[in-house]
């Protein structure tokens, strides 16, 4: 799906009335599901690394590439006190000199960079390689790149006028208005190897902007992905190879943070949980790879940090916050973890044993 096949022109996506709708009851429970592709896998153990800093600022690492790139951003004495940055194991972060402050969201395996960074007050998309960046083209206003692949093909959104949000393909310098998805505004998220899409849009129920998952694989219609009974949001996240969803569910009438993590196999829905014995703590997921192995964190009101790193194994939560590897190599606490690649590669964001906030890559053990 690219832009020489024109599977991702305008017209196809506005055609919001294509829409096929999932329902709650269609996302039900796992019953007489194949065993997943995770099946066989041990609780894997890891090689902690702290990704480094900039001038003993924080870091923050948000995306990982499938061949162990990650990119976040640091914060180190500039205006706006943090950049975009690239981290590689054995070397020191890379920043990205933007105009104004950023982050960076997606890397790929060619060392190109995407994500964001402020212009007074609008955010522009960017695409970086090789100490070049390059603005992404906009739909008019403000954009934001939340995703790259490994064919170059980057989605995020853009504004087509003050605070309209339409969900954007950006390509070979160029980019596609994919609409709002028959809500008013709308976001893509993710992307995996073979150009199909995550994403959200929102519709108005009851007075109240609420967010509705949306699945777009390689030449079909969108698939419009309702939150089941109890939850008013579905965030999609990521989407792995074989189309497998990982995101947010939000509860209904809840605070901000009453969330819980989900995977969506085909039209199976799976909620996780945040701990072994119970129900847990509020969770969201991040990031899924193709052998379903999910990463995210739980929400602990009470904790420093709040947001605890979690890996769900067969759908099963491991702690990573407290992994006895990282306690062994001097960390306080791991926290958030933003992502995973086919290898099993973790990145996020944690805390050392002086509580320096660092940027962090579990690498599993052969």
């Amino acid at each position: 799906m690219n832009l020489k096949t024109t599977a991702y022109s305008t017209a196809y996506f506005l055609a919001a009335a294509t829409l096929l709708h999932a329902s709650p009851a269609a996302l039900g429970a796992n019953s007489g599901e194949s065993p997943p592709v995770s099946a066989n896998l041990a609780q894997p153990a890891y090689t902690v690394h702290e990704l480094g800093s900039v001038e003993g600022g924080m870091s923050d690492a948000r995306s990982v590439s499938s061949n162990g790139k990650a990119a976040g951003y640091v914060t180190f004495n500039i205006d706006g006190s943090f950049r975009p940055a690239l981290f590689e194991l054995g070397k020191l972060p890379v920043p990205i000199y933007t105009d104004g402050p950023g982050k960076a969201t997606g890397v790929n395996a060619l060392g190109e960079v995407v994500g964001w960074y402020m212009q007074g007050a609008a955010t522009q998309a960017f695409r970086w390689k090789g100490n070049t960046l390059t603005p992404l083209p906009t739909l008019g206003g403000s954009s934001y790149a939340a995703a790259i692949n490994d064919r170059s093909e980057i989605v995020g959104w853009s504004e087509v006028s003050p605070g309209v949000v339409h969900a954007a393909y950006f390509h070979a310098g160029k980019v596609v208005d994919l609409g709002t998805w028959g809500g008013v505004s709308a976001q893509a998220t993710g992307i995996n190897e073979n150009g199909d899409i995550v994403g959200f849009r929102e519709v108005m129920r009851e007075g109240v902007l609420v967010r509705q998952g949306v699945r777009v694989l390689s030449g079909q219609a969108p698939q419009l992905l309702r939150p089941p009974a109890g939850f008013d949001a579905l965030v999609p996240q990521s989407i792995n190879r074989n189309g497998d969803i990982a995101g947010t569910l939000h509860k209904a009438g809840g605070l901000s943070f009453d969330t819980q993590a989900f995977t969506l196999v085909g039209t199976q829905l799976k909620r996780l949980r945040s701990d072994a014995c119970c129900n847990g703590s509020p969770a969201s997921a991040a990031a899924i790879n193709n052998a379903r192995q999910t990463v995210g964190h739980k929400f602990d009101a009470g904790g420093d940090p709040r947001q605890r790193g979690r890996l769900w194994q067969n759908s099963q939560p491991v702690a990573l916050d407290v992994l006895p590897e990282a306690a062994a190599a001097g960390w306080y606490a791991l926290g958030e973890t933003t992502a995973i690649n086919n290898r099993g590669v973790i990145v996020g964001v944690g805390q050392t044993g002086a509580r320096n906030v660092r940027a962090y890559m579990l690498v599993p053990k052969p």
